[in-house]
């Protein structure tokens, strides 16, 4: 059985201002023809042409001109016991603007409403109600959910919504599950929540995620497995690949990088000057930073000499050049911390040889005063492939 409604009015091509209280208990569908002015409890919108919106009670809500665009809407409105049954069966979302891809459909079916309003034949209102829904359906099918513009309750919710993700960052968060705790369709829910944050939902998981996972690599040897599933991942694999995208690192080597043992950054528990630094290598110079690139300057023909490459060569051609590519990524990470000011002690990384050989060293970069020095010694030890 179709739901009853009762006191339905139809007026179509309205050009005059209309006001809806808080008090008001009728449900409205507002067709924007041309572009107009609306507020909706304080908040200002504009409703461009061919734009919907489907009003329900508790809201106020007030139509006016927008600029020099002469008003013009259609409206029906509707209450009754089952107004909110037929409201949710339609899955729109009410107060809120909507932005159909077509709304040529909504004149015929607003035909048929008002010739039953006006004639009232035999089960005109189960008619009336079968043709809102068909309304409704319509809208809700052609609706373009990238246009959306919520009202004031909802960027609130949205907050409050995106601390307890961040607090609870490794529950099994679906984004149904974020939806329904909005009771937005996902659609909706995701294009609001881009709108707002400038990221989406799906997004802001998975960096908040990677976040905590920087903070636990960063803190103990604890395994990138207890890592990953501490962090909510689904699988090592999908952790491992979503933390490389967006730390051009892999866990591990991110791990490697944070602490200072052989094959790592420096960290501040480990203390060298430049003259211990001098004493223990077999290679040193000053790096210089051109175009953005590390150059070995200093002693270079040394490490030409270790390597097989001209002297020239080795000073023009970035470091990054001479490192196995195996080990750029923790070479690079190497290198961004230098750009940002910390020293490097003892990185194990495998160099090139001009003949394609595997050289492991031991690479140390200090700052002393203004200049960056850099040192290179053989290592004993093997990294790992």
């Amino acid at each position: 059985m179709n739901p009853k409604i009762k006191s339905i009015n139809l007026h179509t091509n309205n050009t005059k201002p209309v006001s809806f209280s808080l008090i008001d208990k009728n449900f409205a569908f507002v067709i924007f023809h041309n572009s107009a002015s609306v507020e909706a409890n304080d908040l200002l919108l504009d409703a461009p042409s061919g734009s919907v919106m489907l009003r329900q009670p508790g809201l106020q809500l007030d139509i006016r001109p927008l600029g020099n665009y002469t008003l013009s809407y259609s409206i029906l409105s509707f209450r009754g016991t089952d107004a909110h049954k037929l409201s949710s069966l339609s899955n729109i979302e009410p107060n809120i603007l909507l932005k159909p891809l077509q709304i040529h459909y909504t004149d015929s079916i607003l035909t048929k409403i008002g010739f039953e309003i006006t004639n009232k034949s035999i089960n005109w209102q189960s008619i009336i109600c079968a043709l809102i829904l068909e309304l409704f359906s319509k809208t809700f099918r052609l609706c373009n959910h990238d246009f959306t513009e919520s009202l004031p309750d909802h960027p609130q919710k949205l907050r409050d919504l995106r601390s307890e993700i961040h607090e609870n960052f490794a529950k099994p968060w679906k984004i149904d599950d974020m939806a329904a705790k909005m009771k937005l369709s996902t659609s909706r829910f995701a294009s609001l929540y881009k709108s707002t944050f400038k990221i989406s939902p799906t997004e802001d998981l998975i960096q908040t995620r990677i976040d905590q996972a920087k903070k636990m690599l960063s803190s103990s040897k604890v395994s990138v497995k207890k890592v990953s599933e501490a962090c909510g991942f689904e699988s090592v694999h999908y952790f491992h690949r979503a933390f490389k995208k967006r730390a051009n690192l892999t866990p591990k080597h991110f791990q490697n990088a944070q602490f200072a043992q052989e094959g790592s950054v420096y960290t501040p528990q480990r203390h060298f000057s430049l003259d211990r630094l001098t004493q223990l290598a077999e290679y040193s110079g000053i790096i210089e930073f051109i175009d953005g690139n590390l150059k070995f300057h200093g002693n270079a023909n040394h490490v030409a000499d270790l390597l097989g490459y001209p002297e020239s060569e080795m000073r023009q051609r970035p470091f990054m050049d001479f490192v196995a590519t195996e080990d750029l990524d923790i070479a690079k990470d190497a290198a961004l911390k230098i750009i940002k000011g910390k020293n490097i002690l003892d990185l194990n990384i495998r160099m090139l040889s001009r003949s394609g050989e595997h050289i492991p060293v031991q690479f140390s970069a200090l700052l002393k005063g203004k200049n960056w020095y850099w040192f290179i010694k053989h290592s004993a030890v093997k990294t790992a492939s």
